[in-house]
C-alpha cells in the first residue's frame, strides 16, 4: 500500500514538473478514424 503511495505522488510530481500542454483553439483526435463504427 505504501509503494502504492509512493508511486503516485512520484507520478503526481512529474506531471506537476512536466508542465501544461499548450493550448490549441480546436481539439485533436489521437487515435484514427477508419474502422470506427460511428
Amino acid at each position: 500500500m505504501a509503494s502504492a503511495m509512493k508511486k503516485g505522488i512520484e507520478a503526481g510530481r512529474e506531471a506537476f514538473l512536466a508542465g501544461r500542454m499548450p493550448r490549441r483553439r480546436f481539439a485533436s483526435a489521437s487515435s484514427p478514424l477508419d474502422g470506427l463504427f460511428f
